[in-house]
């Protein structure tokens, strides 16, 4: 069973993005959930849940944000690299932390429609040997090693955005994978490092 650390806010609109993913009919009858009356835009083709893939292979989903916006998006992982703990060396972390051993995940995002997410957080996770997973670490500032957490403020249709996320994999546990989970655990599309 896997144990997520997530703050509230990211809790409650994952909670409210199952309930919508759950209420979804069917894309194409590949049983790839879609928020009801969400409409495919043309040529994006949903990557079904469960797929495994690889550094520079793309997933396509349906992210709905909370009740508000729902936009196709296609996900690329493009680099897993590891990282130094000196990197963190001007921020204040617990002691668990000073022992963990840093990800830099790079990730581009192509927003195919309908809908804006400018600023919204991605629900990509870290996947660890212990099996937990963990959202990204908020950094508060510019970090060279990683910069652009975030998908810009206006995110509308057409655009992409190149991020870099960071995870602290605790000691004595290794980075099994990168997940993007829209919906239920079923749903999880994962990339190997």
């Amino acid at each position: 069973m896997s144990t997520l650390k997530r703050p509230a806010l990211i809790v409650a609109a994952v909670v409210a993005m199952f309930a919508v993913a759950a209420c979804g009919s069917d894309a194409k009858d590949e049983g790839v959930p879609v928020p009801k009356g969400f409409d495919l835009p043309d040529g994006v083709t949903l990557t079904k849940g469960g797929t495994v893939l690889t550094e520079d292979d793309s997933a396509s989903v349906v992210y709905q944000v909370g009740n508000a916006a729902a936009s196709a998006i296609t996900v690329t992982v493009t680099e897993v690299r590891k990282g130094d703990i000196k990197d963190f060396r001007f921020f204040s972390l617990d002691e668990e932390s000073k022992q963990s051993t840093p990800f830099y995940v790079k990730v581009t995002v192509k927003n195919e429609g309908p809908a804006g997410l400018g600023g919204a957080a991605l629900p990509i996770y870290s996947h660890d040997s212990a099996n937990t997973i963990r959202q990204a670490n908020e950094l508060v500032g510019t970090f060279k090693p990683c910069p652009s957490p975030a998908l810009p403020k206006t995110f509308l249709p057409g655009a992409s955005a190149d991020l870099c996320l960071v995870y602290l994999v605790p000691k004595g546990k290794a980075l099994q994978s990168v997940d993007l989970q829209t919906g239920s655990a079923k749903d999880v599309i994962t990339w190997t490092p």
